[in-house]
């Protein structure tokens, strides 16, 4: 008997056809049963894998084939076998952990990104969150400059860090609001400094720049305007040269006034300037070529003022190359306000050398607001708070300011919380109406009056002692007035008013009130009884006999009033410092007191005519309207009351100033000056403006051959 071998050779695989293996239940049938048949089944399941119902009755499945594709269940299957394998690594699990700390991470910085900016952190700390930031910033850009602007404000806030003079300049910087105000900053030196030097650098500025010659003149006026000078303005010009006339380009006031009648045609300029010369309060002082001296007539033309007037306008009148009627408005108040949407339309068309019609579409204004109001954009701060809408606040008890510009802290466009301060614009204003040609001595910026040249009060010599600085004995603040600015009765908020106020500031005896006043040039700051700044700095009082009251409001003056006699010249002269205060229009007094060598404190909602040609600062220290830095300027001048902190010798740089600029830009001498310049200068403007439609009304320079 042979020996079975332990190796079995594998068999040679049979060859089909369609190379598929065959069935391996061909040639058989199943058998269902039990026992009987067990043998010979037996034997069949032994030869070859075949399916059959065991004892038990189960189907056994038949084994897959190799060679087919796999099922996506059987990838899927694969795929999270492979990634389970990966994850169990020790590289995986600190990848994971990293993801799992920079998403926690990224999660609360935005979180809290505000509280982590303003929590200080230890300086050693600070490369890393520099380094953090530029990581990051490849993973997101936000949460990296995030990261990185989070370092840059430890590093400028760290306590130890020294600044540099950068740093130290701009911490220290006050701000120059558009709206003409300083607003102090108490880190910086005393604004008081830097506002006399600005200025005097823009003084001198505009004194250099001024033009020289007549071609000079011609240029600087078509860059301003835009168009050419009048017909005349040579002749201006030697008028000019003759009287010595200073600043000589500076009449943009003029422009200003006369923009909205180029938009009239010129009949109906006309018509318009005839019938003014009919209109109550008012006088109309007419000139023709040739005659040397005007003429007068209107309803008021025996008034003094009319005759000064006409005796002023006489320097010129020959000169007029056409026949010229202005007329004046007798009342110290302007009388000329147009809605905002209106004027801006009427300066537009006139620009483009087109006219305002009857059929110009204007919109409407709001009339639940102040005239004041309406003649301002429909943005501006005054209308906006006439809406009951938010506007900042600055007055002196929001926050501490200077005025750095004046005209600007005059705009009440501009400084809504000034407009009840004042007798003028604490009413609703003169009612809204069409462009005519009223020539008025003071206006608001809102007004539409044609702004003329003031005769009352002005003298070339004020006779008087006049002592030298060093001989003033009153180192005080001086104001004398009458009842005047508003109508004290019982319907007017008279205490609110412009000479009420300035009265029952500078009588208070309780409390304290917070100044600032300069040591070295730094800015300091003090709590000082209002008794005692009372007493310091201020002689202000209302004098002579009441006016504009009520029989009831006439006796609480007199009972609660100080009311104190005037002072004469002599005595006036004596202080350093004088305050010039608005009445029922502008103050007349301004001349005088520019011309006592006196630092001259000016409060006004009235730019006059000279705006253009005086320098705040310079020449006289601007007051806001509600005299909220009064104390700070007395304080920066005069000094505390412990005597520290004075700056007398720049008092008298400014007083001795605003001298020579009453002497030398606001003269009448040899019966000419500046004055005259500036009437002869705006006859020539108007008269333009009514001619304009016959031809031969601008001044064309010809040009020099002879260079």
């Amino acid at each position: 008997m042979r020996r079975r071998s332990s190796h079995i050779a594998p068999s040679p695989a049979p060859a089909f056809a369609d190379d598929s293996r065959p069935s391996p239940l061909l040639g058989r049938t199943p058998r269902l049963g039990g026992g009987g048949g067990g043998a010979r089944a037996g034997a069949g399941v032994a030869a070859s894998p075949s399916l059959g119902f065991g004892g038990a009755g189960n189907l056994r499945s038949v084994p897959k084939d190799p060679h087919a594709a796999p099922t996506a269940q059987e990838v899927t299957a694969r795929v999270l076998s492979v990634a389970l394998r990966i994850l169990r690594t020790p590289r995986a699990l600190a990848a994971l952990g990293w993801i799992a700390l920079v998403w926690w991470a990224s999660s609360y910085v935005r979180a809290h990104s505000h509280d982590l900016s303003q929590r200080p952190v230890h300086p050693r700390l600070l490369p890393l969150i520099r380094h953090s930031g530029n990581a990051i910033q490849y993973l997101s850009p936000d949460l990296g400059s995030k990261v990185k602007s989070w370092h840059d404000y430890q590093v400028n806030n760290d306590p130890s860090r020294p600044l540099s003079p950068e740093e130290l300049e701009a911490a220290s910087r006050h701000t120059y609001h558009p709206n003409g105000l300083l607003l102090v900053n108490p880190k910086g030196r005393h604004p008081i400094h830097l506002l006399i030097e600005d200025a005097e650098r823009k003084w001198k500025e505009k004194v250099a720049r001024q033009s020289r010659t007549l071609s000079e003149a011609v240029r600087e006026y078509k860059r301003r305007h835009r168009r050419n000078p009048p017909k005349g303005f040579d002749d201006w010009w030697a008028f000019c040269e003759e009287h010595n006339v200073q600043l000589r380009d500076e009449y943009d006031q003029i422009n200003h006034d006369l923009a909205p009648h180029w938009a009239l045609e010129a009949h109906d300029s006309r018509h318009r300037n005839r019938v003014m010369q009919e209109r109550d309060h008012t006088f109309t002082v007419a000139m023709h070529p040739g005659e040397t001296m005007p003429t007068l007539h209107g309803p008021y033309y025996d008034l003094k003022r009319a005759t000064d007037i006409a005796d002023m306008l006489s320097l010129f009148t020959g000169r007029m190359h056409r026949p010229l009627n202005i007329t004046y408005i007798i009342d110290d108040n302007p009388a000329v306000m147009l809605p905002y949407s209106q004027r801006e339309r009427m300066v537009e068309l006139g620009e483009q050398g087109e006219y305002y019609g009857p059929s110009e579409f204007i919109e409407g204004e709001d009339p639940t607001l102040s005239n004041f109001a309406q003649a301002c954009a429909p943005n501006s701060p005054l209308r906006r708070a006439e809406r009951g809408e938010f506007t900042p606040d600055y007055s002196g008890e929001a926050v501490r300011s200077f005025v750095w510009n004046h005209a600007k802290t005059a705009d009440l466009c501009l400084h809504p919380e000034a407009r009840k301060l004042h007798g003028h614009t604490m009413q609703q204003g003169v009612p809204l109406g069409p462009v005519v040609p009223l020539f008025a001595f003071a206006k608001t910026k809102l007004h539409s009056d044609i702004l003329t040249t003031p005769i009352e009060q002005w003298e070339a010599h004020y006779v008087g002692y006049e002592p030298p600085w060093e001989g003033k004995s009153m180192n005080k603040l001086l104001w004398r007035g009458s009842t005047t600015g508003v109508e004290f009765n019982r319907h007017t908020p008279w205490r609110k008013s412009q000479r009420a106020r300035i009265h029952i500031m500078s009588h208070e005896t309780e409390g304290e009130r917070h100044v600032i006043w300069s040591q070295r040039g730094q800015l300091r700051e003090a709590n000082v009884s209002t008794a005692v700044l009372n007493d310091l700095y201020m002689d202000t009082s209302f004098a002579g006999a009441l006016q504009q009251c009520d029989a009831e409001t006439c006796e609480i003056l007199e009972k609660q009033f100080d009311i104190k006699p005037t002072i004469g010249l002599d005595e006036s002269n004596t202080y350093k410092y004088v305050f010039d205060v608005d009445g029922n229009g502008w103050s007349g007094r301004f001349h005088r007191l520019m011309s006592m060598r006196s630092v001259v404190l000016k409060s006004t909602v009235f730019p006059e005519w000279y705006q253009d040609r005086v320098q705040e600062w310079v020449h006289y220290v601007p007051v806001k309207v509600d005299y909220s830095d009064v104390y700070d300027i007395m304080a920066f001048f005069v000094g505390m009351p412990d005597g520290s902190g004075g700056h007398d010798s720049l008092a008298a740089k400014i007083g001795e100033a605003g001298r020579q600029w009453a002497r030398d830009f606001w003269r009448y001498e040899d019966m000419a000056g500046s004055r005259s310049a500036y009437m002869y200068r705006l006859g020539l403007e108007y008269a333009r403006i009514l001619h304009h439609d016959e031809g031969d009304v601008d001044f064309v320079e010809m040009p020099d051959f002879s260079v």
